[in-house]
């Protein structure tokens, strides 16, 4: 394992980090450009654009970061200098900082300038709503930052644990749904825990019991979501992996406006998915986390209220019985 505090390896990302590379050279060639640059939570927003600051300072391009770079983007600073400008995390900024960043794309872009916004897709206050229709007007391109595919996901834990995956390790990993932040926590937390052990061809999780431990961490990378959203997550786990909204609303005792509405905010977040006509979470793990978080007697008190729910909803018997299994 690399030395606690390294970076992990940019992987997966190639096709994303042309694409800036490209934008960087076109916006510092003279006119100015500037990206939107999104993605869920622990998506690796942050980690794609160290690995461009990198580029750029090997191109003798200037970089600036940070709330305090947004004086870079006033056409008084424009010296001739290449530069590239990142401001991260745009929808965590106050209304007075949002407010600035909106005026600075008045005039369009500084010359020779990348500037370069991240933020996730929560829905967002007006402010950060404001900022990202200004500078959309202004040109600024959008780039959105998905999750890994499956290949790139093994190919990320084995660099962090420097050997091929065993069955139960690649397993786990799977969860993630390739969420970057998700990988490094379950091969991370595999290792700290003394889970991980040499097996034919590689190293494995040889050791049981150690996903409680990766499921409390991923409950508090969820938290930024608040109670509510949480509250109706943790609920729609009893339901499955993927369940439908009418069910949802009966068994958390809500009207569906209301259910709708909560979930918008999971939606955008990336959280779960819409398929047809029923909701998915899209990683494997954030689902497990909620539904471990529930105290045991309110689980089962779900369970048996999903049973009558979906019985009343006409779901197959199997369905049912599992649930009034789970209520014992």
């Amino acid at each position: 394992m690399p030395a606690p505090g390294r970076a992990w390896p940019l992987v997966g990302r190639a096709a994303e980090l042309d694409d800036l590379e490209v934008q960087l050279t076109e916006a510092t060639d003279g006119p100015g450009g500037a990206v939107l640059l999104e993605g869920e939570a622990g998506v690796g927003r942050t980690s794609l654009v160290d690995e461009l600051e990198s580029c750029a300072r090997l191109l003798g391009i200037r970089v600036r970061s940070g709330r305090t770079a947004l004086g870079e983007l006033g056409r008084s600073v424009d010296d001739g200098h290449a530069r590239l400008v990142v401001l991260e995390d745009v929808h965590a900024w106050d209304d007075g900082e949002l407010a600035v960043l909106a005026e600075a794309s008045a005039d369009g872009f500084p010359a020779r300038t990348l500037v370069v916004l991240t933020l996730r897709p929560v829905p967002h206050r007006a402010a950060v709503t404001h900022v990202v229709s200004r500078w959309t007007r202004a040109g600024a391109r959008y780039l959105e930052l998905r999750p890994l595919p499956s290949p790139s996901a093994v190919e990320l834990a084995e660099a962090i644990v420097g050997a091929s995956l065993g069955p139960a390790l690649r397993g786990a990993v799977s969860t993630a749904g390739g969420n970057p932040r998700f990988v490094v926590d379950i091969v991370t937390t595999a290792h700290d825990t003394g889970t991980l052990g040499a097996v034919e061809g590689g190293v494995d999780a040889v050791v049981p019991g150690w996903r409680g431990e990766v499921e409390q961490t991923v409950r508090e990378r969820l938290a930024y979501l608040g109670r509510d959203v949480l509250g109706l997550l943790s609920t729609a786990s009893v339901l499955g992996v993927s369940f439908v909204v009418v069910d949802l609303a009966a068994l958390a005792d809500q009207n569906v406006e209301d259910v709708w509405r909560t979930l918008r905010h999971a939606l955008a977040a990336g959280v779960v998915q819409a398929r047809g006509d029923r909701l998915v979470f899209r990683h494997d793990v954030v689902r497990a986390a909620l539904y471990g978080g529930i105290p045991d007697d309110e689980r089962r008190r779900l369970h048996e209220r999903a049973a009558w729910t979906l019985r009343e909803a006409g779901a197959p018997r199997a369905v049912v019985s599992a649930h009034l299994e789970r209520a014992r």
